[in-house]
């Protein structure tokens, strides 16, 4: 499968029916994600539909993470997402759930029933910033929202090759010298599996939340 987006200026259904407000698609994966969503914030975007389900029961995963970098990069620039994902187990959703919530979430590679109560709570519990990162010289400072309570993580030095590239935006075919190398980052779900996948899940903080609720 190749993810296509469908892009709109504007999230109100009323107003993206407007001329002007759609701005065409983005088929297939972009080789840089980072830069290529900020790309579209920078010319406006607000709204991005996705065609087909993030499906996470791929033994592959290489479709499915490409579609959850894009929508990583969407919510870290505030753009909205329509889509659906499809997950073995959807109690794991809680790994996921820093990114902008999904219209609906399907348990099993055939199931059509849509998990309700799972969206529900997704939905209530999103907010800005709800994990995410800032840069440092020589160290990542994580904040991280996503089990209830706050967490907040540094890591030092982040040099390798492998975790480099997850940072770019680029997923690593798991094999045991990456997990070796990742271990603590999969342990603290910073890095997700997906099939033969592995992603780096934080988004970069690029406004700092002004709330008394949120650290």
């Amino acid at each position: 499968m190749r993810p296509e987006l469908t892009l709109w200026k504007d999230r109100d259904p009323a107003a993206m029916l407007l001329p002007g407000m759609r701005c065409g698609t983005l088929d297939g994966p972009p080789d840089d994600p980072v830069a290529a969503v900020a790309q579209l914030a920078s010319a406006g975007v607000q709204f991005a539909q996705v065609h087909e389900p993030v499906d996470l029961t791929d033994p592959d995963g290489s479709s499915a993470v490409a579609v959850l970098l894009l929508v990583r990069e969407l919510t870290s620039h505030g753009i909205a997402v329509d889509w659906t994902l499809r997950m073995a187990d959807p109690a794991q959703w809680r790994a996921l759930s820093h990114l902008h919530p999904p219209a609906g979430i399907h348990r099993g590679s055939t199931g059509a029933e849509n998990e309700e109560h799972v969206v529900a709570a997704w939905r209530s519990s999103f907010h800005i910033a709800k994990c995410g990162y800032r840069r440092g010289p020589g160290f990542l400072e994580i904040r991280d929202h996503r089990w209830g309570s706050f967490r907040r993580l540094v890591v030092q030095a982040p040099r390798s090759t492998a975790f480099q590239g997850l940072l770019d935006g680029v997923p690593v075919v798991a094999s045991a010298s990456t997990e070796r190398v990742l271990e603590r980052h999969l342990r603290e779900n910073l890095v997700h599996r997906a099939g033969r996948h592995l992603w780096w899940t934080p988004y970069r903080l690029r406004r700092w939340p002004l709330s008394t609720t949120i650290p």
